[in-house]
């Protein structure tokens, strides 16, 4: 079985460390091969915070790590760094590449910035990230569950939510279906929901994973994808998606929803965006 984990909303600066020190545990127990953090790594984009934050994901062991910045990694207050140096502290820790890719077995995950300078909290995506983002999905191997990951979500839950997708987000949406994508994952709203906007389509955001920072009654929560070996075909390979919740009371966080993700052609048939179980 291969796993892969995905974070967002780290927010250091106001987390929690036993919460921290949870994951870290899951992360050993689970075997994580690799780690998808989806922005927010930091509070207030300070350097302190994002050292805080490099050896958090250190301390997951993963393989392969793939970390993007969200709308709190660029600097606020330091408002003078916004020209030319909105993503220096960010690349000190995480690398100068803010659209990053990486493959770890069957996993084949596109990066993608949504996130802009002279914005505090809206994103946004250019024409020419939607079609580099389609070209590289175009390329990746066969038989690989091809992810994008962004930090603001590509797909709204209900009405409330619209206002929290970057601009161009249907026709990224439809573009990178139309070149393979089979899962989007996202964060910013600090609520965990599964979705399955288009057949073969499915997109998870994760609520946040370690801070104080949490919104409508969700607990730190975190995603994990895993593809076991299924049927008699030895290359046939099942795929889930797993929502796992804090538990204060054992500190340790428990899996508390658990989704099969249908290979592409076998979804509904409804283009309609339905909610599943993890829907609160």
């Amino acid at each position: 079985m291969t796993v892969l984990m995905h974070l967002s909303d780290l927010h250091f600066g106001a987390h929690d460390a036993a919460v921290c020190a949870a994951v870290q545990r899951l992360a050993q127990r689970l075997g994580v091969a690799m780690v998808v953090v989806s922005g927010d790594l930091t509070q207030r984009a300070t350097a302190g915070q994002f050292e805080q934050a490099a050896r958090f994901v250190q301390g997951l062991h993963a393989r392969s790590n793939l970390v993007l910045a969200g709308n709190h990694d660029l600097p606020l207050f330091a408002w003078w760094m916004r020209w030319g140096r909105s993503y220096e502290r960010f690349s000190e820790q995480f690398g100068m590449d803010q659209e990053p890719v990486r493959q770890m077995g069957a996993f084949y995950v596109v990066g993608v910035n949504t996130t802009r300078a002279w914005r505090h909290e809206r994103g946004s995506l250019s024409s020419a990230q939607i079609e580099h983002v389609a070209l590289l999905l175009a390329r990746a191997p066969p038989g690989a569950w091809r992810i994008v990951a962004s930090h603001h979500p590509l797909v709204a839950r209900d009405a409330e939510d619209r206002a929290h997708r970057p601009h161009r987000a249907d026709e990224a949406v439809e573009r990178w279906r139309m070149a393979g994508a089979q899962m989007l994952l996202s964060g910013h709203v600090h609520q965990p929901c599964l979705l399955q906007p288009l057949p073969g389509l499915w997109a998870s955001s994760a609520g946040t994973a370690v801070s104080h920072r949490l919104r409508h009654g969700s607990p730190n929560s975190l995603v994990v994808l895993s593809m076991e070996a299924s049927g008699a075909v030895a290359d046939m390979q099942a795929r889930y998606a797993e929502r796992w919740d804090y538990d204060s009371a054992q500190e340790e966080f428990r899996c508390v929803e658990r989704q099969r993700i249908e290979h592409e052609g076998n979804g509904p048939g409804s283009p309609r965006a339905r909610a599943t179980e993890w829907d609160d």
